[in-house]
């Protein structure tokens, strides 16, 4: 047995990739989740979408110990609201609904970056922080992230208003940026393979249960 032959990359999990949806699914569980958020958001806070970027499938070529993996990962188009509310209570309701309707879908709720007890604990963030946006507080930083995860599925969204800086630093960076200073991003991804292709990563998975995978060798 040789780990050049695992068909997956080093780092991943392959019980999670077993569990994901298959390559042919994804694109529809994709649309699905995301048009469900953008109407049930654009309801209840008026907003207007617009896609960024684009839809894309990525075969990982290389499982890190010189052989080659059978998984194929994708990518969705991002999705940016025209505007963002400003306050605190607002964000707290934005962040419930994306984690009731990606628990529904099976993703559970979603880490926060930063979240409070994660500040708390790590004082050369809550310093960098600090420093760098004039608060380590999350309910009063100007942006926030979130990602869902499970079953190799990933589901991310990230809120900025700039309006919450009231040092104006905010909008004077993205105003260079050209980034929206005011808005509501979501975007899906996942890492599978293919429905023909299951029944031979099965197999060829299977000397390898069991097993912790070695640190990858190679950067691929």
């Amino acid at each position: 047995m040789s780990w050049k032959d695992y068909p997956a990359h080093g780092y991943s999990v392959p019980e999670e990739i077993l569990a994901a949806p298959v390559k042919e699914d994804v694109e529809g569980i994709s649309t699905a989740i995301l048009d469900e958020l953008k109407a049930v958001l654009a309801e209840e806070f008026q907003l207007q979408w617009t896609a960024s970027g684009e839809t894309g499938w990525y075969p990982n070529q290389g499982n890190g110990y010189g052989g080659k993996s059978m998984t194929t990962t994708f990518n969705s188009v991002q999705w940016d609201s025209d505007n963002a509310p400003v306050e605190s209570s607002e964000w707290a309701r934005i962040l419930a609904i994306i984690n009731r309707i990606t628990t529904a879908r099976g993703l559970g709720t979603m880490k926060l970056s930063p979240d409070a007890d994660t500040v708390k604990n790590d004082p050369a963030w809550h310093e960098e922080l600090v420093e760098k946006y004039g608060t380590a507080d999350p309910h009063k930083l100007y942006w926030i992230t979130g990602t869902a995860y499970a079953d190799s599925q990933w589901f991310s969204v990230y809120l900025v208003n700039v309006d919450r800086d009231t040092t104006g630093k905010a909008a004077a960076e993205y105003e260079k940026s050209g980034f929206p200073p005011r808005t509501i991003s979501l975007s899906y991804g996942a890492t599978t393979v293919s429905r023909d292709d299951l029944p031979a990563f099965k197999d060829a998975l299977a000397p390898f249960q069991g097993l912790t995978p070695p640190e990858p060798t190679t950067s691929d």
